[in-house]
């Protein structure tokens, strides 16, 4: 997913972390994004058709929340060389 949102630059990782975080409430993600909630609603049909998510599987919800997090953050530093 980020490396289509980065190759096309489009958004859908960081809609639905923000739909995620807000426990599925559309009206306040779409608020701290920015954007009109038809507009988050939209995001999140397209990520389920282009990446086959089941949003509805709280399993799926999980997985895609844990990965969202996981490559948002940096990665930690190597060991240090001599």
């Amino acid at each position: 997913m980020a490396a289509h949102d980065a190759e096309h630059g489009t958004a859908y990782g960081a809609s639905i972390a923000a739909w995620l975080d807000e426990l599925g409430d559309i009206a306040t993600a779409a608020s701290l994004l920015r954007v009109h909630p038809n507009t988050l609603r939209h995001r999140l049909r397209r990520a389920r058709e282009l990446f086959a998510l089941d949003l509805d599987d709280p399993d799926v919800r999980l997985a895609v929340w844990l990965e969202l997090r996981r490559s948002a953050r940096p990665a930690p530093p190597g060991p240090r060389l001599p």
